[in-house]
């Protein structure tokens, strides 16, 4: 594995162990209490069928997985994410968790009916290598769902939401947890691909069917793909 990708990932994981035991109400607060219903958004472009296996990746503390099971008590749910200390097995004990990269997942070809992710891609070294993987996982006719923040560019808000997000909530988050990694959270959005480009990298991955829509300004994009 490149050195970058290896950086790359033990940064992502002290970022999130700095912030885990207030990401959940942070996350809240930051979004004004929105992020549940994106969330929701994201569920309903998946299109979950009856005792379905559904991966979550990048699962962080589990609020979409558990989404996922108030949606679907049938469906069978693997949460992975790379870092174990977010994640609350003994509040989610019918899912199963993967300790794993979504760059290099362990699990077998072919062997969900739906993978989703919320907030993941702007962590990754590759996003090309997650959906590859995500594909890789997916069964034929199966769904994938992605849920990530964007820079928008809609004009007037753009600027508003650059002030918010680049400088407030950097300053909020990093005092409520005593670290920089909100700092961190911020770059990741100023630095990642535009949701054109997602778009194009989804459908170069071998997804068909594959849109996406705009949320809040275009701040918010949801994308998704069919495997065909």
């Amino acid at each position: 594995m490149p050195v970058t990708s290896i950086k790359k990932e033990d940064l992502v994981k002290q970022v999130f162990e700095n912030i885990q035991d207030r990401y959940d109400l942070l996350d809240s607060i930051i979004s004004a209490g929105m992020d549940q219903k994106w969330r929701r958004y994201a569920l309903q472009k998946l299109d979950l069928k009856k005792s379905s296996d559904v991966l979550d990746c990048g699962a962080g503390t589990g609020k979409l997985t558990r989404m996922i099971l108030d949606r679907c008590p049938d469906c069978r749910v693997t949460s992975l994410d790379i870092t174990r200390s977010m994640f609350r097995p003994s509040i989610l004990p019918e899912t199963k968790f993967v300790v794993a990269s979504a760059e290099n997942m362990p699990l077998d070809d072919a062997s969900y009916s739906a993978v989703v992710s919320a907030y993941l891609t702007r962590n990754l070294e590759s996003v090309d290598r997650y959906l590859s993987e995500a594909f890789r996982v997916l069964r034929s006719g199966g769904r994938f769902v992605n849920l990530d923040i964007y820079d928008p560019t809609l004009p007037g808000f753009s600027v508003l939401f650059r002030i918010y997000f680049y400088h407030i909530v950097p300053v909020i988050g990093n005092t409520a947890t005593k670290s920089k990694s909100y700092t961190y959270l911020a770059n990741s959005v100023r630095n990642f691909h535009s949701q054109e480009t997602i778009l194009e990298k989804i459908k170069t991955a071998g997804f068909t069917d594959a849109g996406f829509k705009r949320l809040m300004g275009g701040s918010i994009g949801i994308h998704w793909g069919t495997k065909p």
